[in-house]
């Protein structure tokens, strides 16, 4: 028996037409849903639309030169409140808070319950399974860089594609670009296969939370946001990329995690949009001659005290990439300052095989009271960046063990390459160089604890 396959414009959309056509894709989406499944194809040509929902056994299909754009109304967003079958309310009495000012509560309703507007996206889906987006050569889902003056920061807007509660998903293929807000938001799901996409412009690339089982692969994300990002996550697999981002490469923590075999490059030609004016952020502009464009780190440590963990993080593994002209290769700062690394530390993370060029910052590796951690650097080439020269290639603190293995630090000036308030023997060095630099001077123990404003 064969697939049941119905067209968008089975359903009354018009390609090129300037009004929204939410209703039509929302139709087609519905009936192939309730004969059992299936694959619902757009044509080439472009669509605007408020948000539609995908649902359990629907392949939803982009063929070539397809292009979803998304309307800038950010009351576009709202039709879930009308679904045929599970009417969700959006709670707008959960408004933007900082993070400083959440509660736990708080922030499960705002992130994770699907019900507050900073849930809402181009397409949503929500407790569903065996879901597909998958577009063709030419096929674009584009946000629009959507504006919400009550959004998060007081300017996001909808997501791209919005996901909670859901297991067997695939997105392969397509472009996505300018989102309002994350081009990919997915939380306390599992067995997600994101492939062979790009990601340009807007917000976070790909973003799980509460995720089990991820692969990400062969996909070029270039963000205004961090290129891969999110937390609480177990088993997850990313390889092949090309990444860049105009703030953090990878913002991530879980359980069994590996990176491999990505490149990395700033600055990124998308700006942090935070950085933009607030003229420049309505209108929806897509560059800025005053924003902030520079890579700060490549990798952060993240996590969130306002969610449990279900499992303690560690097991992070990178290894087999190469990182050019980035601020800062690894940054974990457990101490209370970081809003985004306020929790319990990884039990461990490794890097290997990396070549690390044109760096600005230290690696920054500083725990808390809490839980020590273990940091093993192995087989890792590190040139710091032309002016740059001066600074450390390591400042550390409150950690279980630090082993550098076959390291070597090229072009430093400085007086100390590693400085620590912690305890030297638990610094192992195996075959550690750094060009024209006595060894008396690689690791020097402050007298005091460093002011964790300035690691």
């Amino acid at each position: 028996m064969s697939r049941l396959t119905v067209s968008v414009t089975d359903f009354g959309a018009k390609p090129n037409d300037d009004a929204l056509q939410t209703d039509k894709f929302q139709k087609a989406i519905d009936y192939c849903f309730e004969k059992g499944g299936g694959e619902v194809t757009v044509p080439e040509g472009e669509y605007l639309i408020g948000d539609i929902r995908l649902r359990s056994n629907i392949t939803f299909h982009l063929l070539k030169n397809a292009v979803i754009k998304g309307s800038r109304n950010f009351e576009d967003f709202y039709n879930i409140e009308n679904d045929k079958y599970d009417p969700i309310k959006i709670d707008n009495t959960l408004v933007w808070k900082s993070p400083s000012n959440r509660t736990p509560e708080y922030a499960n309703l705002w992130l994770y319950s699907g019900v507050s507007k900073w849930n809402v996206g181009l397409i949503r889906i929500m407790n569903s399974e065996n879901v597909e987006i998958i577009g063709e050569e030419g096929s674009v889902i584009d946000g629009q860089n959507c504006y919400c003056p009550g959004g998060e920061e007081n300017y996001r807007g909808a997501h791209g594609i919005s996901v909670q509660f859901c297991k067997n998903l695939r997105f392969s293929g397509y472009t996505i670009r300018h989102t309002g807000n994350w081009a990919h938001c997915i939380s306390d799901s599992k067995n997600i296969i994101t492939e062979n996409l790009t990601v340009l412009g807007g917000h976070d690339g790909v973003h799980y939370r509460g995720c089990d089982n991820v692969e990400v692969k062969n996909c070029k994300i270039k963000t205004g946001d961090d290129a891969v990002a999110g937390f609480d996550n177990i088993d997850v697999h990313i390889t092949d990329c090309e990444l860049g981002s105009a703030c953090s490469v990878f913002r991530f923590g879980g359980r069994n995690v590996l990176i491999e075999n990505c490149t990395a490059c700033g600055p990124c030609e998308y700006p942090f949009r935070g950085s933009m004016t607030d003229e420049e952020k309505s209108a929806g502009a897509y560059t800025s001659k005053t924003a902030r464009y520079n890579t700060n780190a490549f990798f952060i440590y993240f996590v969130d005290e306002t969610r449990k963990l279900r499992e303690k993080q560690g097991n992070i593994i990178v290894r087999n990439c190469k990182v050019k002209n980035i601020d800062r290769l690894l940054r974990i700062n457990l101490s209370g300052i970081e809003t985004w690394q306020k929790g319990t530390p990884p039990d461990d993370i490794t890097f290997e095989n990396i070549t690390a060029d044109g760096m600005a910052k230290w690696i920054n590796a500083y725990g808390n009271d809490e839980c020590a951690f273990t940091l093993k650097l192995k087989n890792i080439d590190y040139t710091m960046r032309d002016g740059f020269e001066e600074n450390s290639f390591m400042m550390l603190g409150k950690y279980k063990d630090i082993s550098l293995e076959n390291v070597k630090v090229h072009n430093f000036k400085g007086d100390t390459l590693i400085k620590t308030w912690g305890d030297l023997d638990k610094i192992h060095l195996d075959n550690f160089v750094c060009d024209g630099l006595d060894e008396s001077k690689y690791i020097k123990k402050a007298d005091d604890e460093f002011d964790v404003r300035y690691i």
